[in-house]
């Protein structure tokens, strides 16, 4: 009796492509010629793994790596590397591997999914940071063999939303160049409210160079981003950023374009110091003062029923877009190309 292995190749195409994607991976664990089979068909001919999305983290004081993977529907399958047991963990089930390395196993497992992952995700995140302060561990390379899962499946990965946390330039450099900067549209560097280190700083020099930065619309950094140009942020519609300070020449470019793009939504940035209350008021005239703050309202081009409001605080400067029935009573709201 002939083996399924065996049937007409075209058959087994046909089973694999009405099989779903945790199916046919329980199938390249059959055996060798199933593995072999499947890792040799072109992607267009397996099923979509349909993730929703992708948290990729290195944990430094458990000294491992761990994926999730989560559905549409809520589910999430969870897969953790131990390199100290050189060890994967997926749903209780744990496989040791004597002769391999922990970290490519990990790269191989993801290089799989990706290849069957035809729909673009909603969010990519990476945490990936804390092997850089272990250079003796194999996962000190964890980022670097990271970026090379896109050359292994020769595509970018198709997602919404790119998500670093407390990540290096260097490494952001490297992985956001694995995603496809035709679907991207958020970028966020962010770090969480625990965190005590809340001054990490980033060089955007060269990321704002990158396809993903020039395509994508919103972008947060929760990070002190330095050698901030602000001709490389006005095309977001929605921008969150911290910085040392701003120039009020800086304010101006940014009020002038943002009065000319009828999609901008809002813009925030948290200063360090800011000294130029004066220099704008020369520029923008006088400002509404409220209690805690300066206000002025610009007209946008081409919208009639939505203004501008610009708001300085001490410590930070607040641009965006609402109706006029929100005007303060007594503000003055200036044409888009005053001054």
């Amino acid at each position: 009796m002939s083996s399924i292995i065996e049937m007409p190749e075209f058959v087994l195409e046909t089973i694999i492509g009405f099989s779903d994607f945790k199916d046919v991976l329980t199938l390249r664990q059959i055996c060798r010629d199933f593995r072999n089979f499947i890792d040799d068909l072109k992607d267009s001919e397996l099923p979509d793994s349909n993730f929703k999305e992708i948290e990729i983290v290195s944990k430094k004081d458990e000294n491992k790596i761990v994926f999730a993977f989560a559905d549409f529907d809520g589910t999430i399958y969870r897969i953790e590397y131990s390199e100290s047991e050189n060890s994967r963990k997926f749903q209780e089930t744990w496989k040791f591997f004597e002769n391999s390395n922990i970290v490519d196993v990990a790269v191989r497992d993801l290089e799989l999914v990706l290849r069957f992952q035809k729909s673009k995700l909603y969010r990519i995140y990476f945490d990936v940071n804390d092997f850089q302060l272990l250079p003796d561990s194999s996962i000190h390379d964890f980022p670097v063999k990271l970026s090379n899962v896109c050359k292994m499946v020769n595509r970018r990965i198709k997602t919404e939303q790119l998500y670093f946390r407390k990540c290096n330039q260097s490494q952001i450099m490297t992985l956001i160049q694995c995603t496809d900067p035709n679907a991207l549209e958020k970028l966020c560097f962010y770090v969480d409210e625990d965190d005590v280190d809340d001054r990490m700083e980033l060089e955007i020099d060269e990321i704002v160079k990158t396809e993903q930065w020039k395509k994508a619309n919103e972008f947060k950094c929760d990070f002190h981003v330095l050698n901030l140009d602000v001709k490389d942020i006005c095309h977001f519609t929605s921008i969150s950023i911290k910085t040392h300070s701003i120039s009020a020449s800086d304010l101006e470019f940014l009020k002038k374009t943002f009065t000319n793009l009828t999609k901008f939504v809002y813009a925030f940035f948290e200063l360090t110091i800011f000294k130029g209350n004066e220099e704008i008021s020369n520029l923008w005239g006088p400002a509404l003062i409220t209690e805690l703050s300066s206000n002025w309202y610009f007209r946008i081009k081409d919208l009639e029923d939505e203004v501008l409001h610009i708001e300085i605080r001490e410590n930070f400067i607040n641009f965006n877009v609402f109706e006029w029935r929100y005007v303060l009573t007594g503000a003055r709201v200036q044409d888009y190309n005053e001054g």
